[in-house]
């Protein structure tokens, strides 16, 4: 009886995944794009995101900027929406670009994403990387580390926004 009570609930049941990611898709939340929580298919994504969470307090744009930019890289990988969860994420997703625009648009400090970027790109650098550098030894390897990782998210970000001057 036991057998067969395991054997009835097994295929019945949805995977949890699946429900994760519909709770995630009607959560609209701040905290939801969080690298933790992207589709696996998506996974490309998640760095980007840990960056964009990282520097919301100091460079809010430029969260925004790499959030906007882990969108349109999450529409090349998935551009169908196939994936599982990709269209519930991605939904929620566009409506909190489309409400954190206009919030950052006013607190940006130059005058074009280009620009807030390229002032952004040299603050970080100066103060994670270089300091690092200045300090490291081994136990400071991982943050050193980390701090590349994000300057790397972030330059890749700068060259997506950056917009060639032609004279």
């Amino acid at each position: 009886m036991s057998s067969s009570s395991s054997m009835g609930s097994g295929p019945s049941e949805p995977p949890p995944l699946k429900l994760i990611w519909r709770q995630t898709a009607a959560n609209l939340g701040g905290s939801i794009f969080d690298s933790e929580a992207v589709p696996p298919s998506l996974a490309e994504i998640a760095p980007i995101l840990r960056v964009a969470n990282e520097v919301e307090k100091t460079h809010p744009r430029v969260a925004y900027l790499c959030r906007f930019y882990a969108f349109e890289k999450a529409h090349r990988l998935d551009c169908t929406s196939s994936g599982c969860g990709v269209r519930q994420f991605k939904s929620a997703f566009l409506q909190h670009l489309e409400r954190e625009n206009d919030q950052t648009l006013k607190g940006r400090v130059m005058k074009s994403d280009a620009l807030e970027m390229q002032s952004s790109y040299p603050y970080y650098y100066q103060k994670y990387i270089q300091a690092s550098h200045n300090t490291a030894d081994k136990a400071d390897r991982g943050q050193l580390n980390k701090a590349y990782e994000t300057a790397n998210v972030l330059f890749e970000v700068l060259k997506a926004v950056h917009e060639p001057i032609y004279i």
